[in-house]
Parts: C-alpha cells; sequence; structure tokens
C-alpha cells in the first residue's frame, strides 16, 4: 500500500457509517400512560367459548386428514 491509502483509511470507523448513534425523540417520554392491562375492554366471561371452538375445529381436521391418508 502506498502512504496515501494507509492516511486515507479510518483507524476506528464504525463498519457502516450510516448507523450513527442518536436519541430518538419520537415519542414523549415525559407523559406516563396507564398499563394495557387497565385499559382493557373485554368483560368477564368474554370469549371462553374459544378454545372450545380451536378443540372441535381440531378434531375435525384430523378427522378429515386420517380420511384422506385413508
Amino acid at each position: 500500500m502506498t502512504q496515501e491509502k494507509q492516511e486515507d483509511a479510518p483507524g476506528a470507523a464504525p463498519l457502516n457509517p450510516a448507523l450513527k448513534r442518536r436519541t430518538d425523540t419520537t415519542f414523549d417520554t415525559e407523559r406516563v400512560t396507564p398499563a394495557p392491562i387497565d385499559t382493557a375492554s373485554a368483560g368477564e366471561g368474554e370469549g371462553e367459548g374459544w378454545p372450545w371452538i380451536w378443540v372441535v375445529l381440531t378434531v375435525l381436521c384430523v378427522a378429515v386428514t386420517i380420511y384422506l391418508f385413508i
């Protein structure tokens, strides 16, 4: 290498100079908001039937799969 190329090469440059350390100013960090669980709108007992729907659907799919393989 020539002396010119060695001087142009940065010694401790980051691998990707486009990625620079900066502070994220997108979100307001001064305001405190409640936890998501405190603002949930689901009522008592709402959605308890879904596990049974998935069980029936799974059994039905397994039965169709067995039928198609036999």
